[in-house]
């Protein structure tokens, strides 16, 4: 039987994290030194968990996040701020490309989307400069919102191309606002050239990954869990190569499983489905991406080997063109080749 990878070990491979938010809020809160409590896991930030379950958990973790957040604080200078600090979390983890997450209403509304956006490529291409990360931007359109508000948000993320937007996401009450409303937005993310990917499977069942693949004709599925259940959805995420971001953390602290061994990934590695790792909320989740690809090594007993396995799946998946990804693909899998026979050698494997 394989001995699971540590995490010594996780945090020094070469790595690509694709589903991981700005958490503006709470990066504006710890800049401002406003609150000691801004790291704390999901849980503590939860009045009474019993209380809250499903999407509305989620939506009540996030409210308290922001609970006393000044408008203020949302200026350039601080957005290009807490993304650098963002970069540099990553580069601690030797990620050499991650895509981004932001959506929130209140920095597009107070700057504008595209200051904002640009306050974030400043920050991006000076990671890139010091410390070798690349970093994707992909723009949140949240379900709540409407439809019409769906396709203007594709619209703007498409004019900010130059400042590094390479996708768009759907987020969101997957019960409530059903893919079939934004397949207008995202037929124009796709003509667009965006990539796609949508939140699916998280709090409803198999039935919204199938929408999100039919409907919307996504690329990738943001957590996907639920698809464990539905053995021929399985095997069309396997034939059609749609890749699962799955944030065990995230998962466990909004309930969906109890545990890392309860988790359904190994169910999803097993059917041989695409499967990438992420931190999701990490300063809201208290994780990072190592810790999480240790968390599904550990449930599945996956050696070094694996867990690269997961890493190259993820620079595979990216939404950069054709060129650029092959090019991502090639330097992943040449560091791990190199990152492994170290280990192989020093004994750490």
């Amino acid at each position: 039987m394989t001995d699971p990878a540590t995490t010594d070990v996780i945090r020094q491979l070469p790595k690509v994290e694709l589903h991981l938010h700005l958490e503006t809020s709470l990066r504006l809160r710890r800049l401002a030194r406003r609150s000691g409590e801004a790291g704390r896991p999901a849980a503590a930030l939860v009045a009474d968990p019993a209380r809250f379950s499903g999407y509305d958990r989620l939506r009540r973790i996030r409210h308290l996040s922001r609970a006393g957040i000044p408008d203020e604080l949302y200026t350039a200078e601080n957005i290009e701020a807490i993304t650098a600090e963002l970069l540099r979390e990553a580069a601690a983890h030797h990620v050499r490309y991650l895509e981004v997450r932001v959506g929130g209403r209140r920095g597009f509304e107070r700057l504008g989307i595209r200051p904002m956006l640009e306050a974030m490529a400043r920050a991006r291409q000076r990671a890139a400069a010091e410390t070798g990360v690349r970093c994707g931007i992909v723009v949140t359109v949240v379900r709540e919102r409407g439809p019409e508000e769906a396709v203007r948000r594709v619209r703007e993320a498409l004019a900010c191309r130059d400042c590094g937007v390479v996708g768009v996401d759907l987020a969101g009450d997957e019960e409530n606002f059903p893919p079939a409303l934004f397949a207008r937005a995202m037929d124009v993310a796709r003509d667009g050239g965006l990539g796609i990917t949508v939140h699916a499977g998280e709090f409803s069942g198999p039935a919204s990954v199938w929408t999100a693949v039919y409907q919307l004709g996504a690329h990738r599925i943001g957590h996907g869990i639920r698809a464990a259940e539905d053995p021929d959805l399985l095997d069309l995420l396997r034939e059609r190569q749609v890749t699962l971001e799955v944030c065990p953390t995230s998962n466990i602290a909004l309930g969906l499983c109890a545990s890392p061994s309860s988790h359904p990934v190994g169910r999803l590695l097993a059917a041989g489905v695409p499967v990438t790792v992420s931190s999701d909320d990490p300063l809201l989740l208290g994780t990072d991406i190592s810790r999480e690809l240790a968390l599904v090594a550990s449930a599945c007993r996956l050696g070094p080997e694996g867990v690269a396995g997961l890493i190259l799946q993820a620079a595979r998946a990216a939404f950069l063109p054709p060129a650029e990804r092959a090019g991502l693909v090639a330097e992943i899998e040449s560091s791990l080749g190199a990152a492994l026979a170290s280990d192989a050698r020093t004994g750490l494997s």
